[in-house]
Formats: structure tokens, C-alpha cells, sequence
């Protein structure tokens, strides 16, 4: 009996240390995928980053370019209002 519980004993040991292998395994790929996960994070981050940078500055222009246009608008109109009014004179004066 004693030598069956030995064997049996052992056994049991040799399944923990292969178990024990394999957490150890899986733990390093585990480590490896973390790694992989946080570089692909930081260069996310470092994406939006740039992506909000440009954003900014896409926003700035566009106020640049509305405020332009409103400009631009403003002097065609008084344009136009001057032109009506050249045109009122000469109906007038025929």
C-alpha cells in the first residue's frame, strides 16, 4: 500500500508541475499580448491626439474662411446697393 500511495503521490506531483508549466506558459503569453496591447494603445492615443491637433486647426480655418466669406458678402452687397442705386440715376435721367 505504501508504494502505491507513492506512486500515486507522485503522480500527483508531476500533474502539478506540468500544470504549473503551463500557467507558466500561458502567464508569459498573457504578458506578451499586454505588451501588444498597450504599445497598440499608446499609438491609439498618440492617433487621436494628432487627429484632435487637427481638428483644431480644420475648426480655426473654417471660422477663418466664414468670417472671410461674411466679409466678402458684406462688400458684394454694398456693391450691389451701389450699383442699383448707379442704375436708379441713369433710369432717372433718360
Amino acid at each position: 500500500m505504501p508504494v502505491e500511495f507513492l506512486t500515486e503521490l507522485e503522480n500527483k506531483v508531476e500533474t502539478l508541475l506540468l500544470s504549473l508549466e503551463e500557467a507558466k506558459d500561458e502567464n508569459i503569453i498573457l504578458k506578451q499580448t499586454k505588451e501588444q496591447s498597450n504599445e497598440q494603445l499608446k499609438d491609439l492615443s498618440a492617433r487621436i491626439e494628432e487627429l484632435e491637433s487637427e481638428n483644431k486647426n480644420l475648426k480655426d480655418q473654417l471660422n477663418s474662411l466664414k468670417t472671410d466669406s461674411d466679409g466678402q458678402r458684406e462688400k458684394i452687397n454694398a456693391a450691389s446697393e451701389r450699383i442699383q442705386g448707379i442704375l436708379a440715376k441713369l433710369e432717372a435721367a433718360r
